[in-house]
């Protein structure tokens, strides 16, 4: 009886060890990202010059150009780095959940026009640029095995925007009004 009422007390003090923990974690991320988006230089808007995937929502598009975007998306996470971002990033969000905030806090600048704020983005350039295409070789490994497998070429993520690129300058150049889309249907 001894040893259940120390297991039981055990169990009971571990719980809340781990409960003030997770605690002073999300406090720390908080504080820390509050004090990013109070001001501290971080926080940039994309430049003009730097599309986004973002910006083929929403335009009215033929059924076909719909499809050759979804395919170069897929083709672009599966033979490139996507996949190794993915595990790592659902990883990190398995480990230390309040990762989870930071995720949604670049997914909401994303959005809204801005740059995300990463490890790259507030070193020094040189610093940011090594840390980039070390952490791009590390996530590269699925996506090489993939395209490899596939019979494909793998794409980094310059030749994966370089193609988004030109992909929606081709949209943008036929541009179809929304009533010939509609008329098409």
């Amino acid at each position: 009886m001894g040893q259940d009422i120390r297991r039981r007390y055990f169990r009971i003090s571990l719980g809340a060890q781990v409960a003030r923990v997770a605690a002073l974690y999300s406090s720390v991320l908080v504080v820390l990202y509050s004090w990013c988006l109070g001001g501290c230089g971080v926080i940039k808007k994309k430049p003009e010059s730097k599309p986004s995937e973002l910006q083929l929502v929403g335009k009215p598009m033929e059924p076909e150009q719909a499809s050759k975007v979804l395919s170069e998306v897929g083709s672009n996470f599966a033979y490139g780095p996507g996949l190794g971002d993915a595990a790592v990033t659902v990883g990190t969000v398995v480990v230390f959940p309040p990762y989870a905030l930071y995720l949604l806090g670049n997914a909401v600048l994303s959005l809204s026009g801005y740059e995300p704020v990463t490890v790259s983005s507030v070193l020094p350039e040189e610093q940011g640029k090594a840390w980039s295409d070390t952490y791009d070789s590390m996530v590269s490994g699925p996506g090489k095995v993939v395209a490899a497998v596939a019979g494909h070429e793998y794409r980094s993520r310059e030749v994966g925007e370089d193609r988004m690129q030109k992909l929606a300058r081709e949209i943008e150049a036929s541009s179809v009004s929304s009533e010939q889309v509609k008329t098409l249907r």
